[in-house]
Formats: structure tokens, sequence, C-alpha cells
């Protein structure tokens, strides 16, 4: 798994190059370290955004996982290597999670000293920690979306192709289909979603909503698992 890490490490440094690297720093730093939050008031709300911008990091990683493979006629050398089925799917599926952790963590980290010397306001120490927990949540959610992608995928603008349809469902179609369905529910269940939301980040809607990704995940990784061992067996 190691060996799989530092291969998919150098491989991203080849293909991004010097000037690729400063350009997704000061993407990432700019857009999504200060524009966006900064446009919400609270803190908390400010924070939020955090906890979603790794799915935008950890996908787009993941597409390559086995496109770019396939796309530089590589995969069946790598097919070949002493690894396990295991060892190759977690070497590919921990390189975009750490790389969107770490990414976020240290714009977060910019962002929080920004507002130190501005003197803005913070959200309170819970709030900070729950966002970094929900970040490698999405970083794991946006490496294992986008590993199923890569495994059909024939090239790797298909497979990102691929997944901005599922972006574009996560982020507009299931709040489109939320807000359409929502003015049609009885009173009393309206009641009990907007009572389970209250409490903060740590409510009990909210930690439902992590169940249920945790759940989709855990599903989608055994997928992953099955179609990643089909692999060998292609090449047998």
């Amino acid at each position: 798994m190691g060996a799989v890490l530092r291969r998919e490490w150098l491989r991203y440094q080849r293909a991004m190059g010097k000037a690729g690297l400063v350009r997704f720093a000061v993407l990432y730093i700019v857009v999504f370290g200060f524009i966006l939050p900064n446009s919400f008031e609270h803190p908390a709300a400010a924070f939020a955004v955090f906890a979603f911008i790794p799915i935008y990091v950890a996908g787009p990683l993941a597409v390559d996982a086995f496109a770019g493979e396939r796309e530089r006629n590589t995969l069946e050398t790598l097919l070949t290597a002493p690894l396990t089925p295991a060892q190759l799917l977690w070497g590919k599926a921990l390189f975009p999670v750490l790389v969107s952790t770490a990414t976020v963590w240290l714009v977060m980290l910019l962002f929080t000293s920004y507002r130190l010397i501005s003197g803005g306001k913070l959200p309170g120490l819970e709030t900070v920690i729950t966002v970094m927990l929900a970040g490698i949540l999405m970083s794991f959610m946006g490496a294992v979306i986008g590993l199923h992608v890569s495994m059909k995928a024939k090239s790797v603008r298909s497979a990102l192709q691929w997944f901005s349809v599922f972006l574009i469902m996560i982020a507009l179609g299931i709040p489109a289909m939320v807000e359409f369905a929502y003015p049609y529910f009885p009173d009393t269940i309206k009641l009990r979603i907007e009572s389970a939301f209250t409490g903060g980040l740590l409510s009990i809607g909210n930690l439902i909503a992590v169940f249920v990704i945790i759940a989709v995940c855990s599903v989608f990784w055994k997928t992953l698992k099955y179609r990643t061992r089909s692999l060998w067996i292609m090449n047998k």
C-alpha cells in the first residue's frame, strides 16, 4: 500500500508540475479559503464550508486512479506488480483522501489565522473539530465515488465528466428534490424534521445524515473491493 501511495504522489507531482501545484494552491486558498467562507457572516456557517470542499478535491484525484492508468497503458503493468487487490485499492483510495484532507486543513488554518489577525469571529472548538472530522468523511466519499467512476472509464476526461454528473446530482439534485417535496409533507413531519436539526452541528438530524453517508460509503467500498478483484480475474 505504501508503494502505491508513493507511486501516486510521484505521478501527481510529474503531472502537475511546479506551476500546476502553485495554481492548485492559489485556487483553493483564494477561492475556498477566503472568498467562500467570507460570504457567510455566522462563524459556524463559514467553517462549515470546509466540510464540503474535500469532495471537490478527492473526487477529481480519484478518477485518475484506474482511468489514468488505462489511458497511459500502465494498468496491466500495475496489476502484475506484487500487490494484493486490497493493497492496490487502499493505496488508490488513501492518496486522494490524504491530499484533500491536508489541503483543506491547511486552508482552514490560514483562514483561522486571517480571522484572528483581522479580529473576525471564530466558532467554538467543538465546531472546528466536527468540521475536520466531517471533512475526512467527505474526502472518503469523494474518493469512493471517483474510484467507482474511474473503474470502467476509458479516459480521465470521460471519468471527470461522469464525476461532474454525480456532483451535480449531490449539490443540486438532492436539495431541489427536498425543496420540491417538503411543502407536501404533513405539518407533524415538518416539525419533527426541524426539531431533529436543532442543537447545532451535533444534532440528531446531522448524526443521522452522517450515519447514512457512512452506510452508503461502506456499500460502495464493498462493491469496489469486488470490482478490484475482478481486474485480476480479467488478466488471468
